[in-house]
């Protein structure tokens, strides 16, 4: 019995198909989720899919964004409990689409707040799921940085290794509603939640990739495609579909490099439809500094400023660089340990993508 299931309050409309984009946000992040709303309804003009924004008040909508999207009231306060560290409760939200919308919705697309769909491709990603898996998902970008030579995350991820399990990224996920239903993926999700919530480094991320790692089928990363310093130089080679914003570099807080270049956008957009929310922007340099000092490394007081000076130092050489300057992308590239780093990130991305369309040719 699931006495842990959030309770749907309200709908400004009823489902209409059978299919769903669904977007899990607090009041915080509701223009951006409108925004990623929005670039759907634009780009996608053929739709046999629903747009559904949760979130846990409706009365906060604008009216003038409401137009063919569904916002529903969601209460999850039965889930408060849950380890979030500086994010949002709402991060686990998605976790719950299946059985929240399960006499509705027999595929439901997940997308966070921080994407960008940058072409037509939602039904294309509908249509994928020909495995009889649970979920499908992209490949994590700390496992492209493993299989690329890089260890940054090797001590987190060797759970996955042991489990033969590429980890996976949350911000795109195709939830298959029945086949959820059916091996009882909740129960099983919180059961382990309530009893390992020291484990949940990455929260959902981690929750879903330990508890479902063996029913998740495989998403291209073109339709996550998620923006470090090592993939932005490689996206007119890749032109993925779907750009995900990961880290705390966002569209709307930055004016300045690959990011920033899409800032005047979002500031249109939500100077449009929510005039009263504030957007500050900083430099990539004060973002990235500030990020840092709240991800504390070590107790030690000097070590963690030694820390500090060294993360100081290396994004101080990539400006010097100019690391990833669009108007010099020559000299960027000119830089020997630039391109090989590049060349293996390329590399390792175009094996991911080649193992996901192989895997969909052979269903």
């Amino acid at each position: 019995m699931i006495n842990f299931l959030p309770t749907l309050k309200h709908s400004t409309q009823p489902a209409k198909n059978k299919r769903a984009v669904a977007l899990c946000v607090d009041s915080a992040y509701l223009p951006y989720a409108s925004f990623v709303a929005s670039q759907i309804l634009e780009k996608e003009t053929a739709r046999d899919f629903d747009i559904v924004i949760c979130l846990p008040d409706t009365e906060k909508i604008p009216v003038s964004t409401q137009e063919n999207i569904r916002y529903c009231t969601v209460d999850f306060s039965v889930i408060d409990g849950l380890p979030v560290g500086r994010l949002s409760s709402a991060t686990y939200h998605k976790i719950f689409l299946p059985a929240l919308f399960k006499d509705e919705y027999e595929q439901i697309l997940y997308l966070d707040a921080d994407v960008y769909v940058s072409a037509p491709c939602i039904s294309q990603i509908l249509d994928s799921n020909q495995e009889g898996k649970g979920l499908m998902m992209a490949i994590d970008i700390s496992e492209i940085e493993r299989k690329s030579g890089f260890n940054f995350h090797n001590a987190y991820l060797n759970r996955y290794i042991a489990l033969k399990h590429q980890y996976r990224n949350a911000g795109v996920i195709l939830f298959n509603t029945k086949r959820l239903l059916k091996i009882g993926y909740l129960e099983k999700m919180m059961a382990y939640a309530r009893k390992n919530r020291q484990k949940l480094l990455r929260h959902d991320q981690t929750l879903i990739n330990t508890v479902l790692y063996d029913e998740i089928g495989s998403l291209s990363f073109l339709y996550n495609y998620q923006l470090i310093d090592t993939t932005i130089p490689l996206l007119a080679e890749f032109q993925p579909k779907i750009f995900h914003f990961v880290g705390e570099l966002k569209p709307w807080n930055t004016e300045h490099g690959f990011i920033g270049s899409f800032h005047a956008e979002y500031e249109r957009y939500i100077g449009q439809h929510f005039p009263a929310h504030q957007i500050v922007s900083k430099t990539e340099f004060q973002l990235k500094y500030e990020s840092r000092k709240k991800k504390r490394k070590y107790k030690n007081v000097v070590r963690e400023r030694m820390s500090l000076g060294v993360f100081v130092g290396k994004e101080k050489l990539k400006h010097v660089l100019s690391f990833f300057d669009e108007k010099s992308p020559d000299n960027v590239m000119n830089n020997p340990k630039i391109r090989r780093i590049v060349s293996r990130f390329r590399s390792t991305i175009d094996t991911s993508i080649y193992e996901c369309e192989m895997g969909a040719s052979r269903v």
